[in-house]
């Protein structure tokens, strides 16, 4: 047994060694901590999007005649670019009301606020709109379908998204279905709705549409800004099958996406000079005849096109001295007047400019403030750097209002042009002074040389064009048949290779039309962008069909 002085001596060295022990511990957990300062990781980064537990009623219910529907996820989610992801086939008047948004949830509230159609298929596609709340994983492609009838509807129609003269397609496409029946006209793509429409989002350029009933239908694609499911011609990009097509069907049908071409129509004409207005159109308007309501008004006119615009110049004498002014307008079946408001301005005066830099392949061109109304040749002089006269020569487009001079060129050479006193004449009468242009041309060393071979080709004419990604048109040549086309001295840089068939062989590309059932002319491009460095020449082949 123990006395009572050896129990006391015994707690105490317990209690010594637990405080010991304690103090031990204490400065092991602050020495850990001191090591690790800094922010928590928090662990790893959620990577999964969240799992739906239940929807209410069923996905894929039939005999459906609720107005709400519930979907619970297993993780707090949040709605995401809603408006725009959500697209419901066939469209309801009024849109269904999705909550919570601005808000985290676990459930979504779906809230019908139409009167459904019977025996009919819907699908709610909320394409990636659905994501977590911390780290934004969206549900991908979400699709909740039900059926007011017995049976859901479930037959496919697949298709792709191609551009008609881009060399990418567009995202954000939406593509329609109209029941080609007894109540089908052209005119519904104009008002809408259609019956069935899915939205390609921002994936891939091929789209498959589900869950449709079997019928013939009319297929249109539309990019559109304002999401109404109309098609507006003055904003809105339109593709479309000519002919019906089948569901079911094992064809995969192509949209060609375009920018139609509007009809002629003047816009606004604005006075911006003494003797100047300014005409806004859209459409072609290659010329336009404008005519004072008041007799003898003018006594000359003058047309010029403003570069990279939709916007004519109107020239005129003499000078108006009235507030405003009635015009008639016609160009081909082209008609209309306008009321032009006069300001008081100032006059335009002579100047004439170089247009671009001297380079061995192109022209030089000039171009002046005031329309260019005549040239003597004989007060143009073509001097290279040793002072020796170079044969050349001249002519203007009226309606760019650009004067080119054109000779040949040698590489690494100095060449001068003298134009003296009254060489130029303009729309007023007035005459430059002595003007001196210059420039320098490169060595063929710094350019490089593209050789294009056509074959297979069967339509022609066809034009063969180089472009920059942005699809600026740097050179282009028209074939008429296959073969060997050159395309020398291009600087260096990327380029595509793009080929126009000109069906009514005017030398441009025309766009379709969708009420006459035209598609647009066909254009192919080399897929491969092409690196073209200096002193390279590069070969490819392009099959036509």
């Amino acid at each position: 047994m123990y006395n009572h002085s050896t129990l006391q001596s015994l707690l105490y060295t317990v209690k010594k060694t637990f405080l010991n022990i304690a103090l031990v511990m204490f400065m092991t957990i602050l020495l850990v901590q001191c090591a690790k300062r800094g922010n928590p990781t928090g662990g790893p980064v959620d990577e999964e999007p969240p799992i739906i537990l239940r929807a209410y009623p069923d996905n894929y219910s039939v005999n459906f005649n609720a107005q709400e529907i519930e979907i619970t996820f297993d993780e707090y989610v949040k709605l995401q670019d809603l408006q725009k992801q959500l697209v419901v086939s066939p469209p309801l008047k009024n849109r269904p009301i999705v909550t919570p948004q601005g808000s985290a949830s676990k459930k979504i509230t779906i809230t019908i606020t139409d009167t459904l159609a019977p025996n009919t298929t819907y699908t709610l596609n909320f394409g990636q709109s659905i994501v977590d709340n911390n780290e934004s994983n969206p549900y991908p492609f979400f699709r909740y379908v039900f059926s007011t009838g017995t049976y859901i509807d479930s037959l496919q129609l697949k298709g792709k998204i191609t551009d008609a003269f881009n060399y990418k397609a567009d995202d954000f496409v939406n593509v329609l279905l109209y029941k080609m029946d007894e109540e089908y006209t052209d005119s519904l793509v104009f008002k809408g709705p259609p019956l069935y429409v899915l939205n390609t989002l921002d994936s891939l350029k091929t789209f498959t549409m589900e869950n449709l009933a079997a019928g013939e239908y009319r297929l249109v694609g539309i990019k559109e800004n304002n999401s109404d499911l109309k098609f507006n011609p003055r904003t809105d990009k339109i593709g479309y099958v000519t002919k019906a097509v089948k569901v079911p069907s094992d064809e995969v049908y192509e949209l060609k996406m375009y920018q139609p071409e509007l009809d002629a129509s003047v816009k606004k004409i604005t006075h911006e000079g003494k003797t100047k207005l300014y005409v806004a159109y859209t459409g072609k308007l290659d010329s336009l005849n404008v005519v004072s309501q008041e007799k003898d008004l003018f006594t000359k006119t003058r047309i010029t096109k403003l570069e990279k615009t939709d916007t004519l110049q109107f020239w005129f004498q003499p000078v108006i001295e009235k507030d405003s002014i009635f015009l008639d307008l016609n160009y081909k079946d082209f008609e209309d007047f306008k009321k032009v408001t006069i300001k008081k301005l100032f006059s335009d005066s002579l100047i004439v400019t170089k247009q671009r830099d001297l380079s061995l392949t192109g022209p030089l061109v000039l171009t002046a403030s005031t329309p260019i109304d005549a040239f003597d040749l004989s007060k143009f002089k073509v001097m290279d750097k040793d002072s020796v006269a170079i044969e050349f020569d001249a002519r203007l487009d009226a309606l760019k209002n650009e004067l080119t001079i054109d000779f040949e060129k040698d590489e690494v050479q100095r060449y001068n042009i003298e134009v003296l006193p009254g060489a130029i004449i303009d729309f007023y009468g007035e005459t430059t002074d002595t003007l001196a242009f210059n420039g320098t041309t490169r060595s063929t060393a710094d350019y490089g040389n593209m050789e294009i071979t056509l074959l297979s080709g069967t339509q022609w004419p066809a034009i063969v064009q180089i472009v920059k990604e942005d699809l600026t048109v740097i050179n282009e040549q028209i074939a008429v048949d296959n073969g060997v086309y050159a395309f020398e001295n291009l600087s260096p840089g990327s380029y595509l290779i793009r080929v126009i068939y000109d069906t009514n062989a005017n030398g441009r590309y025309d766009t379709g039309n969708f009420l006459k059932g035209l598609q647009p002319e066909t254009v192919v491009y080399l897929p491969e962008l092409i690196t073209l460095q200096a002193n390279w020449d590069v070969r490819e082949t392009v099959i036509l069909k």
